[in-house]
């Protein structure tokens, strides 16, 4: 059976189709659950709200643009224009001309945005610890869930232009 034949048999599948419209309820709730917790765990930092955190786990390595970092995260350009503009109000982050492109800036880290690096790692120690306490888990289901999901991102960025 090739893999077309395969995926059609699949979405055909009254179980499969409930068991994935399942999964995908529970990935909706598990994103909820994790802004409410992120939202919780840095509550008491006068610079970090769960918008910046994000921006910054994204841009700590790699300056990116807005529309870049917009794309990585999957969420509207004009979103993280808002997050980043607040965040160069607190003196989080700065502009640098890029390279490729003249109206795009890159948004970079600056002295007080790395800073808060730690803190945001520290945050997202207890987050984890929030989530996974007390269930079993190892890192092959961390690893193998991770994959997974990728893949189904992967996959319907690809498959999203078939729908128009």
């Amino acid at each position: 059976m090739d893999q077309d034949t395969k995926t059609k048999t699949l979405s055909e599948s009254i179980e499969f189709l409930a068991d994935f419209q399942l999964l995908f309820g529970n990935i909706i709730r598990i994103n909820g659950a994790f802004l409410e917790v992120a939202e919780k765990v840095c509550s008491e930092d006068e610079l970090i709200t769960v918008p910046i955190w994000r921006v910054i786990a994204v841009i700590r390595i790699n300056p990116m643009t807005v529309s870049d970092v917009a794309k990585y995260l999957g969420i509207k350009r004009q979103s993280v224009q808002s997050t980043v503009n607040q965040m160069k109000v607190k003196g989080l982050i700065n502009f640098r001309k890029n390279p490729n492109h003249k109206t795009s800036p890159l948004v970079i880290l600056t002295k007080k945005g790395n800073d808060k690096v730690d803190d945001i790692l520290r945050y997202q120690k207890k987050l984890t610890e929030v989530f996974i306490d007390g269930i079993e888990i190892t890192m092959k289901d961390v690893v193998s869930s991770r994959e997974f999901l990728r893949a189904l991102r992967e996959n319907s960025e690809k498959n999203i232009s078939k729908l128009n």
